[in-house]
């Protein structure tokens, strides 16, 4: 077994990495229809365009944020005319959401742009590391997903 140095270190760099992401993520851009989004406004679209009627229960789960925060973005969301509310008939207080056409459109053209952007990366990472190897971290990932997903790592 690696001594604690060592663990602490591969730490810092799997920090450093996250923080990169976030930083990426907050970023606004422009995906395709002149407007920038950040990557959780793009992805909660996306999210919505593939389960319509989804509740806002859901997408805060999925993005692991409170009530609230999901409520703040799907309300910007609605503003700009990405997304719809509609009330179940039978109980008033359940609200499903779908995108309109212009959210449609903005969910397709980002997943075409995310399959160019996957593969871009894959060919990259891929000069350097075998497949099997990419496969490992991939596990990796999935172990600490999980072990955050379950504990307070502080």
């Amino acid at each position: 077994m690696k001594d604690a140095e060592q663990i602490l270190s591969w730490s810092d760099d799997i920090y450093r990495f996250v923080m990169q992401v976030m930083d990426y993520m907050k970023q606004p851009r422009d995906y395709g229809n002149g407007e920038l989004l950040n990557m959780v406004e793009i992805h909660t679209i996306v999210m919505i365009a593939r389960s319509p009627g989804i509740c806002i229960s859901d997408i805060a789960k999925q993005w692991n944020r409170t009530l609230g925060a999901a409520s703040r973005n799907v309300d910007r969301l609605q503003a700009k005319g990405y997304v719809e509310k509609k009330k179940t008939e039978n109980n008033g207080k359940t609200i499903h959401l779908y995108v309109t056409e212009q959210g449609r459109c903005l969910a397709e053209q980002h997943h075409r742009n995310d399959l160019e952007i996957a593969r871009e990366l894959f060919n990259q990472i891929s000069e350097k590391h075998s497949l099997q190897e990419i496969e490992v971290f991939h596990a990796v990932l999935g172990t600490l997903h999980t072990l955050y997903e379950n504990k307070d790592h502080t």
